[in-house]
Formats: structure tokens, C-alpha cells, sequence
């Protein structure tokens, strides 16, 4: 998809919309980050809470899911209000899951891997936030290893349990979501770029669909440096 200025409009005034909104975008995934992080402590304070976790994890792995979903198919025809709290309700449950797996590979692991994901994505989402070239022709190689990798987690999972494939699985995810990282942000632009003299709703939506891109990038990749510490 190439994107293209919109006809009748000045370059600058796009511009400042697209940066702006681009802005927001982030400063939204910032608080889906924060929520979860929140969530996170709250469950390591409260037993009872880390116990429901734990005992339903793979219940709220599919509500997490379900979530994304229903954001994705209603993003155009919800209401913004829903689309937030659909937002947050995935960022508190991503909280919860968390609070379970720090429990496994501890706090020092939690924090290194935090560290690096900062590292990796804000290196690639300002790649993508630069770059004139549209990055978008890449999503569809990257969709297909993302698939590969979850096939071969599975598989690893449930067969081999090996640690060597477990490290080359987490270094593989962090180069596929730091780069969908820096194609997300750049898509985002395009989508920012052709939509800039459009109604404040639909820019606002745009900031939310962006933002909850962003989150996955950067979840996805902090689970992906996590497995370096996974202990055997």
C-alpha cells in the first residue's frame, strides 16, 4: 500500500497532525504499559489475587485473546469509550499473567528483560518513525514468521522441551517484533498521513488501533528476551 498526501491539504499542517497523533499513539501504549505494570504489583501484594491468576492462566491467555479479537473487528464501528476499556481490560489481564510468570522466572530476570525491550523497541520505533520508505509490504513475511514461531514453540512445548530451541525461539522472537515494531510505527504514519483532514473520531481511533499495535511489539518482545532466563 502506498500512502500519498492528501491533495488539497499543506504538507506542514499534515505533518504536525501526523506527529502529533503519532504522539498520542505512544503516549497510549505508554499507559497501557503502566496499567499493566500497576496490575502486576497488585498481584505480587495480593495472594489471593496471584492464586486466581495462576489457577486461571490459560483462561485469561484466551480472554486476552478474545479481547484483541473483539478490539480488532470493532475498531472501526465501537464507540471510543468501549475501545478504551477494551484497551485496558486486555492491559490489567496481561497484568495478572505477568504477575504469574515473574513469580516463575523472578524479579531480577523481570527487570533485565524490561531493560532490553525498552533498548530494542525505542531503537526500532524511531527507525520507523524516520524512514520515508513504506514498510507495510513487510508485514506479511513477518506475519508468517511470527506463525512459524509459535508453531515451533508449541512443538518445543510439548516434545522436545529443549533449552537450546527455547534461546534460539527467544532471539528469534526479539529480531521478528523489533522489527514489526519499527513496521508498525511506520504503518501507523501512513495510516496518520492518509487519514489527517479526517474527523477527530476516526484520528483518535487511528491513535488507539496504533497504540494497541505498540503494546503487542513491545509485550511480545519482552516475552521473547524472558526465555533467555527461563530456568531448566
Amino acid at each position: 500500500m502506498n500512502y500519498s498526501m492528501p491533495v488539497n491539504a499543506e504538507q506542514s499542517v499534515v505533518s504536525q497532525v501526523v506527529a502529533r497523533k503519532l504522539r498520542n499513539s505512544m503516549l497510549w501504549m505508554g499507559w497501557g504499559i503502566l496499567t499493566t505494570f500497576v496490575t502486576l504489583l497488585a498481584a505480587l501484594f495480593n495472594p489471593q489475587w496471584l492464586n486466581m491468576a495462576a489457577s486461571n492462566y490459560n483462561i485469561i491467555l484466551l480472554i486476552e485473546l478474545g479481547v484483541v479479537i473483539l478490539f480488532s473487528a470493532r475498531q472501526m464501528s465501537a464507540s471510543l469509550t468501549a475501545l478504551k476499556g477494551m484497551f485496558f481490560i486486555y492491559s490489567i489481564l496481561n497484568g495478572l499473567t505477568l504477575a504469574v510468570l515473574s513469580v516463575v522466572y523472578g524479579s531480577t530476570a523481570f527487570f533485565y528483560a524490561f531493560l532490553g525491550t525498552v533498548a530494542f523497541f525505542g531503537t526500532f520505533a524511531i527507525i520507523g518513525g524516520v524512514i520515508k520508505k513504506d514498510l507495510t509490504s513487510w508485514s506479511t513475511y513477518l506475519i508468517g514468521a511470527v506463525i512459524a514461531l509459535i508453531v515451533v514453540s508449541l512443538l518445543n512445548m510439548f516434545f522436545f522441551n529443549s533449552g537450546l530451541v527455547n534461546l534460539a525461539l527467544g532471539g528469534l522472537g526479539v529480531i521478528i517484533f523489533t522489527i514489526f515494531t519499527a513496521v508498525d510505527v511506520n504503518r501507523i504514519k501512513g495510516i496518520l498521513t492518509a487519514a489527517a483532514l479526517e474527523d477527530d473520531d476516526v484520528l483518535e481511533r487511528i491513535e488507539l488501533i496504533g497504540a494497541l499495535m505498540l503494546y503487542l511489539d513491545f509485550i511480545n518482545i519482552f516475552l521473547s528476551i524472558l526465555r533467555f532466563f527461563r530456568r531448566d
